[in-house]
């Protein structure tokens, strides 16, 4: 039998937000802006703030070339600014709220579309999981945002990338074995967007859209079998020396990042257990320490934490390790 014929969950959550499916770890991982909520997996025992607000603010967003034109409307151009604060004080649900009423002048507009998706899979993210048809709608939401925005500038690499994100939470809300067709879905607009211009948008110096697109394909190509049968099931198979290559390519955006810095770490374990070398297995190991140094900018930064202590303990876990699933 396939060593990857099943998933193996782990349900023990202290935030009652068990995430359940292998794809919940692309976007649950803290990229995006205030981090996500996120659970206790395994031997893990971390916790998180239960309020994102005890996180630092981050301490500007600067305007982006990108923003949305507010046609020289000072009324429009205050919900705008007052939309992008509360985003960097992390109240995502006024942001949401605000940006709602800047599309309802600005109907169509591309940037506030996935940016409200953004916010929208962040909310529906810190919404306890029982709440299924709340989170549905959430990202359904946000699917359809991104959706748009992308037909409607197909180089919008953030749209797809949001779009993408979006699909893969809807995954996680339905069950991933009810949503293979989802699951497929996500895997073929990774690629596109992989194959896209990279995005030069980023909100702070550490949190760049680029090695945000980068870190999702390297759990992606990780976590996901490298099998025959995945290939013929979804169109597409895992690729751990891609895994270390997207992992690279973040953290060399941004080293003192936690999460990109714990996922280049099991991502060169992973190949190096994978492909028997030791140089490489070593280079990751030596990843997965002195991370006390680095600052906590996101609220799942201490889970990547403790997963770094558990790859570093255990290194055969590495390939299959994720905050949320282990995969035998």
């Amino acid at each position: 039998m396939d060593t990857y014929d099943y998933w193996k969950r782990n349900m023990r959550s202290t935030l009652h937000l068990p995430l359940r499916s292998l794809l919940a770890n692309l976007l649950v991982t803290g990229f995006l802006l205030g981090g996500a909520a996120a659970e206790d997996v395994g031997p893990i025992t971390a916790t998180l703030p239960s309020n994102p607000a005890a996180l630092p603010a981050v301490a500007a967003i600067a305007p982006s070339l990108h923003s949305p034109d507010m046609r020289g409307d000072p009324g429009l151009s205050r919900l705008w600014a007052e939309s992008v604060e509360a985003e960097r004080v992390r109240d995502v649900a006024r942001a949401a709220e605000l940006k709602r009423r800047v599309l309802e002048q600005l109907d169509g507009d591309v940037h506030t579309r996935w940016r409200l998706a953004r916010d929208l899979i962040l909310i529906g993210e810190a919404i306890p999981m029982a709440q299924e048809q709340r989170r549905r709608e959430l990202f359904t939401e946000a699917r359809t945002l991104a959706s748009s925005a992308a037909r409607d500038d197909p180089d919008c690499v953030e749209c797809c990338f949001y779009h993408f994100a979006a699909i893969s939470r809807i995954a996680t809300v339905n069950g991933v074995f009810r949503s293979l067709g989802l699951v497929k879905e996500s895997g073929e607009e990774l690629e596109r967007c992989l194959a896209m211009e990279p995005s030069a948008w980023s909100d702070t110096d550490w949190n760049q859209e680029r090695g945000n697109l980068y870190y999702g394909a390297a759990i992606y190509y990780r976590m996901v079998p490298d099998t025959w049968w995945i290939e013929g099931l979804l169109g597409f198979r895992g690729d751990k020396v891609a895994a270390a290559r997207f992992a690279r390519q973040a953290f060399e955006l941004t080293p003192n990042r936690v999460d990109y810095r714990v996922e280049l770490g099991i991502s060169l374990v992973c190949l190096g257990n994978a492909q028997d070398e030791e140089q490489t297995r070593t280079e990751g190991l030596a990843l997965l320490e002195g991370l006390d140094d680095l600052p906590t900018r996101v609220a799942t930064d201490p889970l990547d934490r403790a997963r770094a202590a558990e790859i570093h303990a255990d290194p055969t876990k590495a390939c299959g390790n994720a905050r949320s699933v282990e995969l035998e």
